[in-house]
């Protein structure tokens, strides 16, 4: 019963903005791979544009029971530091994840953030982000975790940005860190917010879905 409880969830899910060569336009995009890992899991995602002015509509037609921060892109640094010195920032996309991180905690929703969403989740809450983190980009790394469901588990890492130990927002916790040092999952001392740096949906391991 506890099972069937989550299935068929629908999950309020960002998207990244691209722009694609040779056109001029932004576009809303996310990868399969979400869409497939989710619905391996039971839940259908609904895909919220970055630049929609009406997201409550959104919210309250599709009965969104959990909302899903995906990764691409980087966070605005004004929003953490006061300096704008990283390409691919987009306004937009910073407002809208910040609404539907606001509204999962009105409604204590299920909050899942991945990588960029990762990173948003540790900003929103004060925290920090580091730059320029060796080692850190297209390079697997062993999980330190006092979950045995997390410990000694391989994972993948897509980000040269990393949240270190005294970049962590305080009402987040740490559950999970690479060798080095960086923090790799967390999660809210207080709501139902999960936080990975590495991507569940690429990897697609069963200690993914289960802690999911």
């Amino acid at each position: 019963k506890q099972k069937n409880k989550y299935l068929t969830m629908k999950l309020a899910t960002s998207m990244r903005v691209t722009e694609a060569r040779g056109y001029t336009e932004s576009r809303n995009t996310i990868a399969y791979d979400y869409v497939v890992f989710f619905e391996k899991l039971g839940h259908l995602l609904v895909l919220i544009p970055n630049n929609t002015k009406n997201l409550s509509l959104y919210l309250k037609n599709f009965d969104i029971g959990g909302i899903v921060l995906t990764g691409g892109n980087n966070v605005n640094p004004k929003l953490y530091n006061g300096k704008n010195e990283l390409e691919g920032v987009y306004c937009e996309r910073d407002k809208i994840e910040a609404q539907l991180l606001y509204y999962g905690l009105q409604k204590d929703l299920p909050v899942l953030s991945i990588c960029r969403g990762f990173h948003f989740c540790n900003v929103y809450f004060g925290g920090q982000i580091s730059h320029q983190v060796p080692n850190h980009v297209n390079v697997s790394h062993k999980l330190i975790s006092n979950n045995l469901l997390l410990n000694e588990k391989i994972t993948n890492t897509y980000h040269n940005q990393g949240i270190k130990k005294h970049d962590l927002a305080s009402d987040l916790e740490a559950i999970a860190f690479s060798e080095d040092g960086i923090v790799e999952a967390f999660h809210h001392r207080n709501h139902r917010i999960l936080g990975l740096q590495w991507h569940p949906e690429r990897q697609n391991k069963d200690f993914d879905i289960e802690l999911i």
